[in-house]
């Protein structure tokens, strides 16, 4: 059935086309870069993107399945990776080209030398804090001389920690502050080893739906549009490949806008629960109690074995309860976004401060012209 003129355009913006072929709609509008790749060389690009099994990294997923469903245009593989110290060395070592990664953590490396920029943000807000569900702790000063996981000495988690402690007028070492793989920050918290942690989603429902945890605060309640973790390309790659960056956020930027869209229709390779479809590495099941949402679809998309591996009911609970939750629109990178993280950094000490002598700021890390074009081609 061929969907309506005004639906077409509506899946078009949504998509900036890279999904047309995916839910298989006929439609036009592909911006000038993606427009050459149909029914263009029947070589295909390829690139490897790291990601960590975080919400603020679920486009990463779905642009690999759905790269890997279609017949036309590059496929971005994904890597999982289950700490950030290993995609720092990665990027370190060029043996990682593009891969999401906490924002401060990418500036630190970039003001340490590391040739990599930031081309797009992973989602907005989606990072909670979470604490013993039988605990006494009811507001933020409570949490003075407690012990708190952090997902990286240099995560925005931090930064956010020590901008909520300016705000109470607290000292920073009134906390705590103990780094932790985000996949081990429930257990943690389970056997009494931290005392609350601050961590991007699932990590935090998790010991929610367990029964354990409680949130203190979702970030988007203490500083609205928290920005966790970005999209890092190397500077290797923007030179000798600008066409695959280029196609990556389409991609990446695509991904996020149909997470954040109405709509029920399946992507290629999902499938409702009784239509006689088996589940397997290129085809996912959808329950039958389940409706076809796009976030919906998503949760089951990142739960598959080959990225999160986690049940589909603990990421679709992360992006329904709330639906604020967690956003994925709105993730072109912002300078006054960028510069108040910056000062952040600089004073906690992750990197040397800009000096007129050795300046240091925005588009050295940043190059967010990728992001731009790809949020602009769905007015095209």
């Amino acid at each position: 059935m061929k969907p309506t003129a005004k639906a077409a355009l509506v899946a078009v913006g949504i998509l900036g086309g890279l999904f047309a072929l995916h839910v298989q709609l006929n439609l036009g509008g592909w911006p000038s870069f993606l427009r050459r790749l149909q029914g263009g060389s029947e070589q295909r690009g390829e690139l490897t993107v790291g990601f960590l099994p975080v919400t603020c990294h679920l486009t990463c997923p779905v642009t690999n399945w759905v790269t890997t469903h279609t017949d036309s245009g590059s496929v971005f593989k994904s890597k999982k990776y289950t700490n950030f110290e290993a995609v720092a060395e990665d990027f370190k070592s060029k043996q990682l080209h593009a891969s999401f990664i906490l924002a401060p953590l990418a500036m630190t490396l970039r003001r340490q030398g590391t040739p990599i920029k930031i081309v797009h943000l992973g989602h907005r807000d989606g990072t909670t804090i979470i604490v013993h569900k039988d605990s006494p702790y009811r507001t933020f000063k409570d949490l003075k001389g407690k012990k708190i996981a952090v997902p990286h000495m240099y995560s925005n988690q931090r930064i956010l920690l020590a901008r909520q402690l300016e705000k109470e007028g607290m000292k920073e070492d009134d906390l705590t502050l103990v780094p932790v793989p985000p996949p081990e920050h429930p257990s943690m918290l389970q056997k009494g080893a931290v005392d609350a942690y601050i961590i991007g989603e699932p990590h935090a429902a998790k010991s929610e739906i367990a029964g354990f945890g409680r949130v203190l605060y979702f970030t988007k309640d203490i500083w609205p549009n928290f920005i966790s973790c970005v999209l890092a390309v190397s500077e290797d790659l923007i030179r000798e490949n600008r066409p695959l960056v280029e196609e990556l956020v389409a991609g990446i930027s695509a991904s996020g806008r149909w997470i954040d869209a109405s709509g029920e229709e399946l992507v290629a390779g999902l499938h409702k629960e009784g239509d006689g479809t088996k589940a397997d590495d290129n085809n996912i099941v959808l329950p039958s109690n389940w409706t076809t949402d796009h976030r919906s679809q998503a949760a089951a998309i990142g739960a598959h074995a080959k990225y999160y591996a986690q049940p589909p009911e603990l990421l679709r609970f992360v992006l329904t309860k709330p639906l604020d939750r967690v956003k994925y629109t709105n993730l072109v990178p912002a300078r006054p976004d960028f510069e108040e993280i910056q000062r952040y950094a600089e004073k906690l000490g992750y990197f040397k401060p800009s000096t007129p002598e050795d300046p240091f700021g925005f588009e050295d890390y940043c190059d967010a012209s990728f992001a731009m074009a790809a949020h602009g081609s769905d007015k095209k």
